[in-house]
């Protein structure tokens, strides 16, 4: 089955974080078609000589082990110069689509700290499987920023099969079924595209 393991908010740098040999064991153990960083690598007050080297060498581990690796900045990820390197895809500010394990996914990176753009997404235009990652505060219920602010009836509208979103350090659930809520800090989800069904790792 086509599956995608998602991660979020590893803040590397931040002193609470989970750290690189967490997130590096979890792509060792997990087996997927595809991975997927949804924002904050590392924390915006990490000192950058020491960080962004690591941020590196945990995407580079992650092409080496999946066949589909993808960056989508978030707020903190900004104030550095990550420099990801080619097969790593990093995706830009605006509004698009892609292809990734079978699914249509719709996204939009981070491009300033806050963010306060509210942007449009697409509605359904297939049967295919369509998935929506975003880093996002949506409503700002469970967060102390704005970073690309939306509402569970927008994304609701779009008639995706999930959103998995990053932004929000704890585990978040909007809605059940289609899944809409945050991966969190130390988490990650595998997303199995034919079943729309998400797993906690």
């Amino acid at each position: 089955m086509a599956s995608i393991l998602i991660f979020a908010d590893l803040h590397l740098g931040r002193p609470d974080a989970p750290g690189m040999e967490w997130v590096l064991n979890v792509l060792e153990v997990t087996t997927a078609d595809a991975c997927i960083c949804l924002g904050d690598i590392i924390d915006r007050k990490a000192d950058a000589a020491t960080y962004v080297p690591q941020a590196q060498k945990v995407m580079a581990r992650a092409c080496e082990l999946f066949s589909d690796v993808h960056f989508i900045s978030g707020n903190h990820d900004v104030h550095h110069e990550l420099s990801l390197s080619s097969p790593v895809t990093v995706h830009s500010a605006d509004v698009h689509s892609f292809h990734c394990a079978g699914a249509t996914v719709v996204t939009a990176a981070v491009a300033a700290d806050p963010d306060p753009r509210t942007l449009t997404f697409p509605t359904r235009q297939s049967t295919e499987p369509h998935l929506g990652l975003l880093h996002s505060s949506v409503t700002g219920e469970f967060s102390k920023g704005i970073c690309l602010p939306t509402t569970l009836e927008q994304l609701q509208a779009c008639g995706f099969d999930a959103w998995i979103l990053g932004h929000v350090h704890t585990p978040q659930v909007l809605q059940d079924n289609p899944f809409v809520g945050w991966v969190g800090m130390g988490e990650a989800v595998l997303y199995d595209v034919p079943t729309a069904s998400l797993t906690r790792l």
